[in-house]
């Protein structure tokens, strides 16, 4: 993708994250308000937090690809490897 894409996008998720903290906030409140009377399960507050994760991790992976950080050669998937019938190079004394 462009990096004009990447941009667009991780702007609006991360308006949109910015934006959904307090609802957020509420749902969880209401949820703690409304299990008064019952023991708080731990699956409400997953399936709550699961698309606030979701979208943290689309908004930090497009930041990444705007400011374009390198990976590492050791960890790059492609390999610069030599042309065919190139000569031999001796490693350095």
């Amino acid at each position: 993708m462009p990096t004009i894409v990447h941009l667009l996008l991780a702007v609006v998720l991360t308006l949109f994250l910015a934006f959904q903290a307090s609802s957020l906030v509420f749902v969880l409140r209401s949820r703690r308000v409304s299990a008064a009377g019952r023991a708080p399960k731990r699956a409400d507050l997953l399936w709550t937090c699961i698309p606030v994760v979701l979208v943290l991790f689309l908004a930090a992976r497009s930041w990444v690809a705007v400011f374009d950080i390198e990976r590492p050669a050791v960890a790059s998937a492609v390999s610069s490897a030599e042309p065919p019938g190139a000569p031999f190079a001796a490693p350095p004394r």
